[in-house]
């Protein structure tokens, strides 16, 4: 089942983004840089996240080669990376266009990332340095101070939501499951940061995060690998129960 979309007036200002750039990834072993296809993949992606690029939605060539200015070898480097990860899909003869949205889809995001997820929070409490910990507590404060909502929440709570996450597994010494993991999570928020915008979707999980602060710093792996799934699962709940309306 397609996830709602927003409705839209002719009059509507002009939505305040959801997300801000996040931070480049770090580069696996093997792969080559290319810092232009890299901005496009973020740029795109970003605009697929938001809704900008609708779900099922034909991606015309032409058109984002003007738009972004620049060639067409990039535009099909950052597109092939994406389709890779997910947010879009190529079709022989038809071209490349956003992949859809459905209850399906969500439950394997959601599956697979409840294999990758508690690994990650698990090898970084059992290997985290004091580096991580002073990182993790940075982003835990900085996410404290906002407050997420529904219609109209802030990109600065989006920015901090993602940064305590993504702090939170950083410890793990595993660039390639960091990269899974920081894409499962965009694949999900995909479905959050769009049932959010109309109002459909909103919870509060502050204490959730609180909780996984205190497990880590206490170096309670266990827990913090308990608490990091019921967080997924939460989420999923919450999601579904919208979606399914």
């Amino acid at each position: 089942m397609p996830a709602k979309r927003p409705s839209k007036s002719a009059n509507e200002p002009p939505r305040q983004p959801l997300l801000v750039d996040p931070p480049a990834r770090s580069r696996l072993d093997g792969e080559s840089e290319d810092l232009l296809s890299d901005r496009l993949a973020r740029q795109i992606r970003l605009s697929i996240l938001r809704g900008e690029s609708p779900a099922g939605s034909r991606l015309n060539l032409d058109e984002m080669k003007g738009r972004y200015d620049v060639s067409l070898s990039p535009l099909r480097e950052a597109l092939s990376r994406l389709t890779a990860e997910g947010f879009v899909r190529f079709e022989a003869k038809r071209g490349f266009r956003v992949s859809e949205m459905s209850v399906a889809n969500l439950a394997e995001i959601v599956t697979i990332r409840r294999l990758c997820e508690p690994v990650a929070i698990r090898e970084s409490v059992l290997r985290g340095d004091d580096e991580w910990e002073a990182r993790l507590a940075a982003a835990a404060h900085m996410l404290s101070k906002r407050v997420a909502g529904g219609p109209g929440a802030s990109a600065e709570w989006e920015n901090a939501h993602r940064k305590f996450h993504l702090a939170a597994l950083s410890g793990c010494g595993m660039p390639m499951l960091m990269h899974f993991c920081s894409t499962l999570m965009d694949l999900q928020d995909r479905y959050r940061l769009q049932l959010t915008q109309d109002g459909a979707y909103s919870r509060q999980a502050g204490k959730e995060h609180e909780a996984l602060l205190d497990a880590c710093v206490r170096r309670d792996a266990k827990l913090a690998e308990k608490l990091a799934l019921a967080h997924i699962d939460e989420t999923y709940r919450h999601l579904m129960a919208v979606m399914k309306v």
